[in-house]
């Protein structure tokens, strides 16, 4: 268990899944969810750009994403909320984590009775909004700048 929560932000606690009792089939799933991520955060940006556009929400950091296939070495848990060691300069694919709605389904893999701050319009609603309302939208994202500290 995690706690979790923030300044101003009560606590949770974000129950994890033993890696033992995640079976052969889930454990291929997280694989292949770290590769696409990997895959679309270097190679894809367009897509990457059009799918933040659509994500609502924010991180409640408790650290579940950090957990998939294996527990990230780089993840602090003993500060409240948890942190990365490496917050500053963390590698994109954690930065944009979750690119898409396939991401919340991996996490919950890990951890299925939290949920995660972060939810996503669905496609076809964003698309209905228009062609320049998308590219309002995703004119704003800048994929260099999310999730790093606020001051």
């Amino acid at each position: 268990m995690i706690a979790t929560g923030g300044p101003g932000r009560p606590g949770r606690e974000a129950v994890l899944r033993s890696h033992a009792s995640i079976t052969l089939r889930d454990r291929m799933t997280l694989g292949l969810g770290k590769i696409r991520r990997f895959y679309l955060a270097h190679f894809r940006p367009g897509y990457v750009r059009e799918s933040l556009a659509r994500r609502l929400g924010q991180c409640d950091r408790t650290g579940a994403c950090c957990h998939l296939m294996f527990t990230c070495p780089l993840l602090d848990q003993k500060p409240q909320p948890v942190r990365c060691t490496i917050h500053e300069i963390k590698p994109k694919v954690c930065r944009l984590f979750p690119i898409d709605e396939r991401d919340l389904r991996d996490r919950d893999i890990v951890s299925p009775g939290t949920r995660c701050g972060f939810s996503f319009v669905p496609r076809d609603e964003f698309l209905a909004r228009g062609a320049e309302a998308v590219r309002e939208a995703e004119v704003r994202i800048h994929t260099e700048s999310i999730d790093l500290p606020r001051e």
